[in-house]
């Protein structure tokens, strides 16, 4: 689509980043500011503007610091594009290829961080449908970066999404469906996580068919039956992510990061951990459903303590 060299608005093309089903990736320096960016040309360019411009307006409601940030939404000689910020890393699906599976400590690490990106996500009421390696971005300080939007959803007032998309060895039961839900992507978060410590993901097959057949029995081998030396903890967390039964998996991905920071003994004082669980207890306190963040139980109006479990509000 662009050529090494190529100016393009304010955008000097520097090299190719790589293609996808969706769309093309470009490094790029924007010569005004003087900086590099990444700007992503889709491959179907519709002449219906509100179309193309579906990912980006997604994306740019996202302010986390695990997610890529939209910077821009350009036209120019009637091909549009879009200008994300650079991440200078590898996907984790590289850092895979090359090392084949990751030490606990650090899938653990790079879990938290994916989750409190979700979580964000699912707090704007967005699904993403396609968390997989290759869309997982580890910059080089080890920054966690989750980036394509292009098959994300608003769930908005509707209780799923009703496009079957994604990516068969990560997809939840339900999604081959079409009805992905916010635990669709905590189903992929551990597919994730699996893949990270055994190698491969859970269910590996080049039919679909078998793949979600599979998954609808729950036939998921538990990691610590492949390798004896993953702990208990970890096995379950994972297992209880990959549940086939929805109502089974954990409700929000903020749940995961309770229970691996509690597994790594962390002190939840400590920096990283609080200042992630402050957010999510913050968004969750002005949910409508007004519920005990510790025990689920509903609260009395303007109440300062639950009245089951004795938790502050």
């Amino acid at each position: 689509m662009f050529l090494q060299g190529q100016i393009v608005g304010k955008y000097k093309i520097i090299r190719s980043l790589g293609s996808g089903g969706f769309g093309s990736v470009f490094l790029a320096k924007d010569t005004w500011l003087n900086i590099h960016v990444a700007i992503k040309v889709p491959h179907k360019q519709s002449t219906e503007l509100f179309k193309l411009l579906k990912e980006p307006r997604l994306q740019a409601a996202l302010d986390h610091p695990n997610i890529v940030r939209m910077i821009s939404a350009e036209k120019e000689d009637k091909v549009f594009f879009m200008v994300m910020e650079y991440i200078k890393g590898k996907s984790l699906e590289k850092i895979l290829d090359k090392e084949k599976t990751l030490d606990c400590d650090r899938a653990i690490d790079y879990i938290i961080q994916i989750s409190g990106a979700v979580n964000h996500a699912h707090a704007n009421k967005i699904v993403h449908r396609d968390l997989r390696p290759s869309n997982i971005m580890i910059s080089d300080n080890d920054i966690v970066k989750i980036t394509d939007f292009g098959t994300s959803v608003w769930l908005n007032n509707v209780p799923y999404a009703s496009t079957r998309i994604g990516s068969p060895p990560y997809m939840a039961p339900e999604q081959f469906q079409g009805k992905a839900t916010f635990q669709s992507d905590i189903y992929s978060i551990g597919c994730i996580f699996y893949e990270m410590i055994i190698g491969r993901p859970p269910i590996f097959d080049s039919d679909p068919f078998k793949i979600l057949e599979k998954a609808q029995q729950g036939k998921i081998t538990p990691p610590r039956l492949k390798n004896n030396k993953i702990p208990k903890e970890i096995d379950r967390i994972i297992m209880k992510c990959l549940s086939s039964k929805i109502e089974d998996r954990y409700r929000r991905a903020s749940e995961i990061i309770r229970e691996v920071s509690l597994f790594k003994g962390k002190d939840s004082a400590k920096h990283e951990i609080d200042d992630i669980l402050r957010r999510i207890k913050a968004r969750e306190q002005v949910e409508k459903s007004k519920l005990c963040w510790n025990c689920r139980r509903p609260l009395p109006y303007k109440t300062k303590k639950c009245p089951h479990c004795g938790e502050a509000t």
